[in-house]
C-alpha cells in the first residue's frame, strides 16, 4: 500500500459510511465529477461503505473442523480474529482499495458515522487494504445535520485519527464477544435440542430448520416476551371495589374517589358496602381545595424508536415496515433526515437550518405551524439545541414537504414526523389542576380537576388524541373537566355512593409498541442499581437501526409469532429459555443486565479506562463454562433406576430417554428444581449413581426459611421418585411473615415493607431495634438470604454490591454482637466465590491488615465501607496490564514493584514504569507510577 506522505497538488481522500453521506460531502465541496463508486475533482475524492463492508470470518474459515456442527469441537474460540469481505459490496471495497493505493492520494480522512460502529467500519476497511499510514488519517467528527456549512466547518476541525484507537478497540471488542457467544451457543443450544426428546419442530418440521439461535440481545428480548406470557397465564384475576361519592352544594355538582393511606381500592364488598351505608344520605365538608397552574412543554422530537412505537400504536405498522417507510422518504423522496437515529434533539449548528426548514414548510402545511412561538426557534430552547444529548445524527425530522405520489404509509409516517417537528416550536400545553378533598362521617374523598388555559402545541393533536401525553385515566380516579368553584369549609351533601366492582388485570400481551419501549428502557427488568442506571442514560437492548431486525429475526427463528397486533412467544421461545435458565452461567443471556454490564465495560475500554483483552478473556472464559453447562445437560447423567435407560435432560425436567418406546415407555422424571433448589446435572448424576446426595444446602420452606437437606432415590409401590429429607431446620411459627428469630432478644423476625425487623421493637423498655435492611448496598436482600444469615449466622459470599463510588463489590453478610447489640456487617476476605478461603498476599500498608485476593481487586480484609474501615486496595487491572498477585505482593512487601512492561496510556501507546506506593496525600497510600528509571517510554 502507497504510504508516502502528504505532498503539494495531492488529493485528499474523504470515506464516508454511505452513498447519500458522500453526496452531502460533495455538496458541500461543489464536487461534480462522477465516477463508479466514487466522486471526484481535482482537490478531493470522496467515497463510500456501505455500511459494514467486511465481516469476522465464519468458524470453517478457520478450521474446517468447525464445519460441521459438533458438540465436541465447541466452543468456537480462535487465537487470533480475521474479517473477509462481505459478497455483496466486495466490488465497493476494491474500489476503495485502488483509491488507497494511489499515488495521487495524500491525506485521508475517516467521515464515517461519529460513533462506536461508524469507526469500526471505517477501520475494517483501512485494515483489509492494508491501509497503516497513521500519519496521513484524520477523522472528521460532528453529530449535526451535514448541511454544507457544518461539513466545511468540520473539515477545518479535523482530528489525529490514531485519537480513536480506543473507540476503534470497543467496537471490535464488542463485535468480537457477540461473536463468540453467538457462534458457539447458538450451536450448543440447537444441538443439545435436536437430541432432546421433545423437541418442538418448526413448521417445515425438518430438524436442519430447528436452529435455536442464541445471541446476547435477541435471547434477551425473547425472555421479556417468554416471561410476559408467563405471567399472564399465572395471573389469577382478583375482585376489588371502590367508592365514589355524588357531592353537591349549592355551588354545583362534583364526584369524589373513596381514598384511605394512597389506597383507593378495597379487596372486600362488605367494606365498601359499609362505608356507602356510612355516608348515604350524610352531610359532610369540603377539607380543602389547592389550585395550581401547571404546564406541559412540546414533546422531544422522534428518534427512531419513537417514531416506530408512535406508528404501531397509531396505525399498527411493524417496527420494520416503519423504518422501510422513513427509510424511503430519506433515501428516495428526500424528504425526511437519516432517520436510524436514537438522539432525540439538534445541535446549536441547526439553529439557521431548523428556522428555513419552519419556513419552507409553513408554507406548504400553514395550519401545522399557526401559533408558532417564535422565541423557541433560538439556541437557547435546550429541549431543541442541545448538543450534551446529541449522538452520532440529529433527531428525525422533515428537510421537505412531501411529494407527490407518496403511499398511505409514507403520508402517515410523515405526518407523524411533521407534526411533532412543529410541535417543538409551539408554546407549552398550559392548565388549572385543582386538587379538592372531602371529608364526610370521617371518610376522605379525593376529586382532581383540570381546565384548560392554552392549548399551545396541543392544539395540532386535538383531531386525533391527546398526542404524546396522552394516557388512559384510570378507573378508580376521578377527574372532571368542570369543577364548581369550590372553598374549604363548603358544605358536602352526599346524592348518591355508588361501590364498583373491578378485577384486577394481567399485563398487557406485548405490541410491537410496548416491546420496543422495553427494549429501549428495560431498566425496570433489572433489580441491580448500577446497571438501571446504564440502562437509564440512553442504553438499551438493541440499538435505533437493530431493534426492528431483532423482532423480525425471532419471527423468523419461529420464537415468536404475530397474532394481530401482538407478538406472542411460541413453543420453540419459551423452551430456549427454559433450556438457558436451567444452567448456571447461561442463564444470563435471558436477562436484560448481560447487556447493561457489557456496556458499562465497553464504555470503560472507549474511555481508556479498561482492558479490551481482559474484557475478551472473560467473555472466553464465561462461554467455555456455558458450553461445559451444555455438554453436560446433554449427556447421559445415569442410568435409569426404573429400566436401565440413559437418564437425559428434558425439555422441562430429566427424564428416561425410554420414554418413547412402543409398550408405553418409561416415565422416570426428576424435577429440574426441587423446593426451591435448582438440581443441576452434576447433582443429578451423583443421585443416580449413589442412590442419595447431600446434605445440599439452598433449599426453601414453604414459609421462605432457607434449609438444607439430602435427596434419595427410593421405589414406592413400584414407582422409582425422588424423596427430600429436610436436614437443619429452625423452628418456626406458622406465620408467613415470620422469617427467623431474633439473635438480640429472641423475637420472630418479620418482613416489614423497607425491612425485617423484630416483632418486639414496640415493648415499653424502647423495644428490640435489631433490623435487616431490605437493601444493602443497593443490591437487595431477599427474605431467603435474610433467614440464611438469621440461621447461620452469616451467607455465603454474595456479588453485585454496589459501593458509593459506584464500583461492583463481593462480600458475604454476618451478624455482629457489640456489647449487648447485635447488627449486619460485610464480611470481605473470609471466603471466596467458591467457598474456600481467600488467599492473603501481604498486610496492608495503611492498617496492617490483610491483604486479600478479590475478584477485580487485592483489597483489605478490614474495609467496612458502611463505618468508615480501610479501604486501601490494589486493582488487579492497571492501565490496561494485569497486576498478577505475585507484583502485587512485592508491592506491598517492598513499597514498588521491578520495571514492568505493557501498561496502556489513554492515547493507545505502550509505557513501561515501575509501581510503587505513595503516601503523599490523604491515607490510605495510593498506587503510583514510577517512571525514574523507565527508558524507552
Amino acid at each position: 500500500m502507497n504510504s508516502s506522505p502528504t505532498g503539494v497538488g495531492l488529493k485528499t481522500l474523504i470515506l464516508t459510511e454511505k452513498p447519500s453521506v458522500a453526496r452531502d460531502f460533495a455538496r458541500a465541496l461543489g464536487i461534480r465529477g462522477k465516477h463508479e463508486g466514487y466522486l471526484e475533482d481535482s482537490r478531493f475524492i470522496v467515497t463510500w461503505a456501505v455500511g459494514h463492508l467486511m465481516e469476522l470470518a465464519s468458524p470453517e474459515d478457520y478450521d474446517s473442523r468447525w464445519k460441521p456442527w459438533r458438540l465436541d469441537t465447541l466452543p468456537i474460540i480462535p487465537d487470533v480474529f480475521r474479517y473477509k469481505p462481505l459478497p455483496k459490496t466486495r466490488k465497493q471495497l476494491k474500489i476503495i482499495q485502488r483509491l488507497l493505493g494511489s499515488s495521487a492520494v495524500g491525506r485521508v480522512i475517516i467521515a464515517t458515522d461519529a460513533g462506536r460502529e461508524g469507526e469500526v467500519i471505517a477501520r475494517t476497511i483501512l485494515m483489509a487494504v492494508g491501509f497503516s499510514a497513521w500519519e496521513r488519517i484524520l477523522r472528521f467528527w460532528t453529530s449535526q445535520a451535514l448541511t454544507p456549512e457544518i461539513v466545511r466547518a468540520g473539515l477545518t476541525k479535523l482530528r489525529p485519527a490514531e485519537d480513536f484507537n480506543r473507540l476503534w478497540k470497543a467496537g471490535q471488542t464488542r463485535q468480537i464477544a457477540d461473536w463468540v457467544v453467538g457462534m458457539s451457543c447458538s450451536r450448543a443450544a440447537t444441538l443439545i435440542s435436536r437430541s432432546n426428546m421433545s423437541i418442538p419442530r418448526s413448521a417445515k418440521g425438518k430438524p436442519e430448520d430447528d436452529v435455536f439461535s442464541v445471541g446476547r440481545v435477541q435471547t434477551a428480548v425473547l425472555a421479556l416476551i417468554v416471561d410476559r406470557k408467563r405471567n399472564r397465564e399465572n395471573f389469577v384475576a382478583e375482585p376489588f371495589w371502590t367508592l365514589r361519592a355524588c357531592f353537591a352544594n349549592a355551588k354545583g355538582e362534583w364526584w369524589g374517589v373513596w381514598c384511605k393511606d394512597g389506597l383507593r381500592r378495597m379487596t372486600a364488598e362488605r367494606d365498601a358496602e359499609r362505608l356507602a351505608e356510612k355516608i348515604t344520605e350524610r352531610t359532610g365538608r369540603v377539607a380543602s381545595v389547592t389550585v395550581r397552574n401547571k404546564r406541559q412543554p412540546p414533546p422531544l422530537l422522534y428518534a427512531l424508536t419513537d417514531l416506530q412505537q408512535e406508528a404501531n400504536r397509531r396505525f399498527g405498522l411493524s417496527a420494520k415496515g416503519t423504518l422501510q417507510v422513513a427509510q424511503n422518504l430519506y433515501e428516495r423522496k428526500k424528504c425526511l433526515s437519516y432517520p436510524r437515529t436514537d438522539a432525540k434533539v439538534m445541535g446549536s449548528g441547526n439553529v439557521d437550518l431548523a428556522r428555513i426548514l419552519v419556513k419552507t414548510l409553513s408554507q406548504v402545511y400553514p395550519d401545522r405551524f399557526d401559533g408558532l412561538d417564535e422565541t423557541r426557534l433560538q439556541v437557547s430552547n435546550r429541549r431543541v439545541f442541545n448538543d450534551e444529548k446529541l449522538t452520532d445524527h440529529h433527531a428525525l425530522i422533515p428537510l421537505a414537504p412531501l411529494p407527490e405520489g407518496a403511499t398511505d404509509d409514507e403520508k402517515k409516517v410523515y405526518e407523524l414526523v411533521l407534526k411533532r417537528f412543529a410541535a417543538a416550536f409551539h408554546p407549552d400545553y398550559q392548565f388549572e389542576q385543582t386538587d379538592v378533598v372531602t371529608v364526610v362521617a370521617d371518610e376522605v374523598f379525593e376529586t382532581r380537576g383540570r381546565r384548560t388555559l392554552q392549548l399551545g402545541w396541543k392544539r395540532l393533536y386535538a383531531e386525533d388524541d391527546a398526542g404524546p401525553y396522552s394516557s388512559k385515566v384510570g378507573e378508580d380516579e376521578a377527574i372532571s373537566e368542570n369543577l364548581p368553584a369550590l372553598e374549604p369549609g363548603d358544605p358536602a351533601k352526599v346524592k348518591s355512593a355508588v361501590v364498583q366492582r373491578r378485577m384486577t388485570e394481567p399485563p398487557p400481551e406485548y405490541s410491537e409498541a410496548l416491546l420496543l419501549k422495553d427494549m429501549s428502557r428495560p431498566e425496570r427488568y433489572v433489580t441491580d442499581g448500577v446497571l438501571k442506571k446504564i440502562f437509564r442514560r440512553e442504553v438499551g437492548l438493541g440499538t435505533q437501526s437493530t431493534r426492528a431486525q431483532i423482532i423480525e429475526t425471532l419471527l423468523l427463528r419461529a420464537y415468536v409469532v404475530r397474532r394481530k397486533k401482538y407478538l406472542l412467544a411460541t413453543e420453540k421461545g419459551c423452551y430456549l429459555i427454559d433450556t438457558l435458565r436451567r444452567f448456571q452461567t447461561a442463564r444470563i443471556l435471558a436477562s436484560p443486565e448481560e447487556t447493561a454490564r457489557w456496556e458499562e465495560r465497553l464504555d470503560r475500554i472507549a474511555r481508556g479506562d479498561g482492558s479490551d483483552e481482559t474484557f475478551l478473556n472473560e467473555i472466553k472464559k464465561m462461554v467455555t463454562q456455558m458450553i461445559d453447562e451444555f455438554k453436560a445437560g446433554s449427556k447421559s447423567l445415569g442410568p435409569c433406576p426404573a429400566c436401565g435407560g440413559e437418564v437425559i435432560l428434558g425439555k422441562r425436567d430429566y427424564g428416561c430417554a425410554n420414554w418413547r418406546k412402543a409398550d408405553g415407555g418409561c416415565r422416570f422424571v426428576v424435577a429440574s428444581e426441587i423446593a426451591g433448589l435448582r438440581i443441576s446435572p452434576a447433582i443429578l448424576s451423583a443421585l443416580l449413581s449413589n442412590r442419595h446426595v447431600g446434605p445440599l444446602s439452598g433449599f426453601v420452606s414453604d414459609l421462605g426459611e432457607p434449609f438444607s437437606g439430602t435427596l434419595r432415590l427410593t421405589r414406592d409401590n413400584g414407582v422409582w421418585c425422588v424423596h427430600l429429607e429436610p436436614g437443619e431446620t429452625p423452628t418456626l411459627k406458622a406465620s408467613t411473615d415470620m422469617i427467623g428469630k431474633c439473635p438480640q432478644c429472641g423475637g420472630d423476625i418479620v418482613d416489614n415493607s423497607k425491612s425485617y425487623g423484630c416483632c418486639n421493637w414496640r415493648e415499653a423498655d424502647g423495644g428490640c431495634r435489631f433490623v435487616i435492611w431490605k437493601e444493602m448496598a443497593q443490591k437487595p436482600i431477599t427474605p431467603q438470604l435474610a433467614g440464611e444469615l438469621l440461621l447461620k449466622g452469616r451467607t455465603g459470599l454474595l456479588d453485585h454490591f454496589v459501593s458509593r463510588k459506584g464500583k461492583f463489590f463481593s462480600a458475604a453478610l454476618k451478624l455482629v454482637q457489640e456489647g449487648s447489640c447485635w447488627d449486619v456487617r460485610f464480611d470481605f476476605g473470609e471466603i471466596a466465590p467458591d467457598g474456600t478461603p481467600s488467599k492473603v498476599i501481604g498486610k496492608c500498608p495503611a492498617c496492617g491488615g490483610n491483604v486479600v485476593e478479590g475478584p477485580r481487586a487485592y483489597g483489605c480484609d478490614q474495609w467496612r465501607e458502611a463505618d468508615g474501615g480501610c479501604n486501601f486496595v490494589v486493582w488487579r487491572t492497571i492501565a490496561q496490564k494485569e497486576i498478577l498477585p505475585a507484583v502485587a505482593a512485592q508491592l506491598l512487601e517492598k513499597g514498588e514493584t521491578d520495571l514492568l512492561s505493557g501498561f496502556i496510556s489513554r492515547k493507545g501507546s505502550s509505557f513501561s514504569a515501575r509501581l510503587r506506593l505513595s503516601t503523599d496525600g490523604p491515607p490510605p497510600p495510593r498506587v503510583v507510577f514510577d517512571f525514574s528509571d523507565a527508558s524507552g517510554t
